[in-house]
């Protein structure tokens, strides 16, 4: 724990920390829309429900984290690998996707939790992948204990978030299901980078595409418009509400 916190407040822009969350806490509340959305209908109408679910959530976690990489100086230039960079959206939208999809497919509490319990796990995958995709000329290493924390946090809370969720609607309860789902990224984020240590290594060359810190910020900046358009331009389909 003193390793993570040492990683937050002497290796941390806190200003994009802030922004990072902020970005997380946002995409967070859609995804919780969109799945009220997914509940309340059936069919076909549900699938497209859960797959724009799954896509906003996925680029709401990729966009958290690479804000949050971008605030992490280990004091060396960085680039980005962009076959992983986007390999890491992928994995977070199609394994979000199955998570909600698993929530979905039965109305049993225990269902909802497992479903929330894959989106912890998309948390990591996309995490660790994007991790990789940052070109340093340095080695990675990694505390197991502390890696298996983050994973840990990201299912337990994950797994809460779509529990609470799929209980009785109410506002506290949407407003309750976004901080734990939140919290799930956040807290998986930074206990993962307080796992990290950077051997340097100046012998380290690096091939292939890759993009600028710079160019990522312009991109990231396009993600969370994608969560304004998917909360206030609904399809215009009617979605069939469940029948009490």
């Amino acid at each position: 724990m003193y390793q993570v916190l040492t990683c937050l407040s002497t290796e941390h822009d806190w200003r994009l920390v802030l922004l990072a969350a902020v970005v997380c806490f946002l995409s967070s509340a859609v995804a919780i829309s969109l799945f009220n959305r997914a509940r309340a209908s059936q069919g076909w109408t549900r699938a497209v429900w859960v797959a724009l679910d799954a896509a906003v959530s996925g680029c709401g976690i990729w966009a958290t984290h690479f804000i949050a990489v971008l605030a992490y100086d280990p004091g060396n230039g960085a680039g980005y690998s962009i076959r992983v960079t986007v390999l890491s959206l992928i994995l977070a939208v199609l394994i979000n996707g199955l998570g909600f999809g698993i929530a979905l497919s039965n109305p049993g509490r225990m269902f909802a939790a497992i479903g929330g319990a894959v989106v912890g796990i998309g948390v990591a995958a996309m995490h660790y992948t994007g991790m990789t995709a940052i070109l340093l000329p340095a080695h990675v290493d990694w505390s197991l204990p502390i890696v298996i924390a983050s994973i840990t946090f990201g299912i337990v809370f994950g797994a809460l978030a779509l529990l609470v969720a799929s209980s009785h609607d109410s506002v506290n309860r949407s407003a309750t299901a976004t901080a734990l789902l939140t919290l799930a990224i956040v807290s998986h984020h930074f206990t993962a980078m307080g796992a990290l240590t950077l051997v340097p290594d100046p012998t380290l060359m690096f091939e292939g595409l890759g993009i600028s810190p710079t160019m990522l910020s312009f991109l990231l900046a396009g993600a969370p418009s994608s969560f304004s358009v998917s909360r206030f331009r609904s399809p215009r389909w009617t979605v069939g509400r469940r029948g009490r």
